[in-house]
């Protein structure tokens, strides 16, 4: 069944928020990636809805795209359907369930900066750890986003989400089943908005423990050039960064992409890398780990599209 009907139809759905062969590089952290045939911007739970039930009707691949970081989109880009989920999701209400435990209610939409920022100006804490991550925060419950000093799954009471049906669900906590960098949900699915247990806090000592994550992230993190965050997922007891320095890989390159000489688990975009040069040089890291200490790594990024160049 041919994918024009389908957009056809979102386009009479959305009008100017529907646009074709759309490039993606500049929509995503690593600043790469081809053409997405068709890229839609929904503001309203509604119309993620209607989009999922089209591309279900008519058997397009749909895909979801939030701030764009921990992905690289490949050089042929994406077929069927993009959601990118930048406006009308950021809300943030705060419910305070008693004196000292908040719920927070955050927009898939919203960065983590910005739900970071909130929960200061409104003295909530617990969600401190997200300070300097980039991404938003539909990704960072998709992704179980986090740090040494916790991950979204401790705070999350609840996720609502449109499923693969193009139904609306409210999933609680004791429900879903998080894993290492990833949230278990059966078939597809796109996050709306995410209920965060918190705690109250002091606004000025939230803010400094803040922006003491956020100096040290930026001292040990090569936030001076596009990456797609970390890239591999850390072996169990082991770091995906050490392994590949003792491996003599820090600062190797393919094109214009490199193992980065500040963190040898970023692979930054030194200003003209293609996807097939960050993919090559992934694959590079994976099998020369492998070769001198037997631990495949996993790729935390995920890898999405077509390597080649649609014609």
């Amino acid at each position: 069944m041919t994918p024009k009907r389908a957009y056809d139809r979102i386009k009479q759905l959305l009008g100017d928020r529907c646009a074709f062969d759309v490039p993606m590089a500049p929509l995503t952290t690593w600043r790469v990636g081809g053409k997405a045939d068709c890229l839609v911007r929904p503001e309203t739970a509604e119309e993620v809805t209607e989009v999922v039930r089209l591309c279900l009707e008519y058997n397009v691949p749909l895909r979801v795209v939030g701030i764009g970081s921990n992905l690289l989109i490949l050089d042929g880009g994406l077929r069927g359907v993009t959601i990118l989920m930048r406006q009308g999701f950021n809300q943030f209400q705060v419910e305070w369930l008693d004196d000292e435990t908040a719920l927070a209610r955050v927009g898939a939409a919203m960065t983590m900066a910005e739900a970071v920022e909130n929960c200061i100006v409104n003295g909530v804490a617990g969600l401190e750890f997200l300070a300097g991550i980039p991404g938003g925060i539909g990704g960072g419950v998709r992704m179980n986003a986090g740090t040494r000093d916790g991950d979204i799954s401790r705070v999350l009471h609840a996720v609502t989400v449109v499923d693969g049906d193009g139904n609306v669900r409210r999933i609680p906590r004791d429900k879903l089943v998080y894993r290492y960098r990833g949230l278990v949900i059966d078939g597809p699915y796109v996050v709306l908005e995410a209920e965060l247990k918190l705690r109250r806090g002091n606004s000025t000592a939230i803010r400094e423990k803040v922006d003491k994550i956020i100096a040290w992230r930026y001292e040990r993190h090569p936030y001076d050039l596009p990456s797609g965050g970390s890239t591999f997922k850390n072996p169990e007891d082991q770091f995906a960064a050490c392994l590949i320095e003792d491996a003599g890989l820090k600062g190797y390159s393919i094109g214009g992409a490199e193992v980065s000489r500040k963190h040898s688990n970023f692979i930054v975009n030194t200003g003209e890398a293609r996807a097939a040069d960050i993919l090559a040089l992934i694959e590079h890291v994976r099998q020369v780990v492998f070769e001198k200490f037997g631990v495949m790594l996993e790729p935390e990024v995920k890898i999405w599209g077509e390597k080649d160049v649609a014609e």
